[in-house]
């Protein structure tokens, strides 16, 4: 465990040398949250992989949209691009390119003038087709600007992330505890997880996903037979079963998984009979780096509910596991407390991203 740790530290630093430059990331953080606990982080992915099909449908695509129009440079986008966001671009009068070399062919090959400054790139490009910038390609490509440039290297895998926040003490503490362990269901390996791991209820990941998937609540009762049930059961048997968080495990190609604390919201009373739900917070950020200073913009929150409120009649994953069955506005106070709390975290974490040998 400690020597993955450090060499995936390792590769965390060059991936961090590649941007002395300016940068614009859109980040979708999800969120736990109570009173007592306050915040806790359970994922960050960049805002480009989001439909934004609940309550925010259409708003927060037109708020970041806004907001690249300021720097009034033209921004261009390749396919695929999610609905709300391919109609707010192109509101904009923003067009699709074929490919990032098609979109190099029409511009002029200098380099910015300043690399730290965001007006000075020729354009900026939305784009999925990430290989270019995991590869340190973007040099290729100097007078574009890569937009979630700082972002994407770490979305790839939950240990990249998890570890990037581990490396940074005010985004630690918003974070569940957390490990990784090789997969299998050996009496030590329970052992070590029922140790390592606080509370009587847990959450299993799998470290190549997103969007959930994959994602089990269970107690820490049931740890032995869920790990023999998703690490067993032929593939068949598990493609075929009704529940999604069970079915990734017989795609899922790492030799490991990420087993962490569990945490919940208060729950809020939802739907015509007003039963607590324990929902997840999204919150919609912009992080911004532009002559070597950084900026947060938050775009917009709301709450997100599980399929079923919180009754012994449904399976913790049902009653926990965030599914947009109903959305609901969050409480301005509630808000308040938690940007005061990710703010510090987050500048923090987007820095790191952003070290580079005396140009930060």
């Amino acid at each position: 465990m400690h020597k993955i740790l450090a060499i995936l530290l390792v590769t965390l630093q060059s991936i961090q040398n590649l941007y002395a430059f300016a940068d614009i990331s859109f980040v979708v953080i999800d969120l736990k949250y109570s009173k007592e606990q306050g915040v806790k982080i359970c994922e960050m992915q960049p805002g480009s992989f989001s439909r934004f099909s609940g309550i925010d449908a259409g708003t927060v695509s037109n708020l970041y949209s806004d907001l690249l129009a300021e720097y009034g440079v033209p921004v261009y986008f390749t396919h695929p691009i999610y609905k709300n966001m391919k109609q707010a671009f192109v509101t904009h009068g923003w067009k699709a390119v074929h490919s990032i070399e098609s979109l190099a062919t029409k511009l002029k090959k200098a380099p910015p003038k300043d690399p730290n400054n965001l007006f000075d790139y020729e354009c900026f490009l939305f784009s999925l087709k990430i290989p270019p910038i995991l590869q340190g390609q973007p040099d290729l490509f100097a007078q574009i600007l890569f937009l979630d440039r700082a972002i994407l290297p770490y979305c790839q895998s939950k240990l990249h992330m998890n570890a990037l926040f581990d490396t940074v003490n005010e985004a630690k503490k918003l974070r569940p505890k957390w490990n990784i362990y090789r997969k299998g269901t050996s009496e030590k390996l329970i052992r070590d997880i029922m140790n390592d791991i606080p509370g009587d209820r847990i959450v299993i990941k799998p470290l190549e996903s997103t969007m959930g998937r994959g994602v089990i609540i269970l107690d820490k009762k049931d740890l032995l037979s869920t790990l023999t049930y998703i690490f067993t059961a032929g593939k068949e048997v598990l493609l075929a079963d009704l529940e999604r968080s069970y079915s990734q495990y017989a795609i899922d190609p790492s030799e490991y998984f990420l087993v962490e604390e569990f945490a919940g919201s208060d729950p809020i009373l939802l739907g015509e009979d007003l039963l607590p739900y324990d929902c997840t917070m999204r919150v919609m950020a912009v992080l911004s780096h532009h002559q070597h200073a950084t900026k947060i913009t938050f775009l917009g929150q709301y709450w997100y509910s599980p399929k079923y409120p919180l009754d012994e009649a449904y399976t913790l994953i049902q009653s926990h596991k965030a599914k947009g069955t109903y959305f609901s506005e969050v409480d301005p106070e509630v808000m308040r407390d938690v940007k005061s709390q990710l703010s510090l975290a987050l500048l923090a974490i987007y820095e790191k991203m952003l070290i580079s040998t005396g140009q930060f």
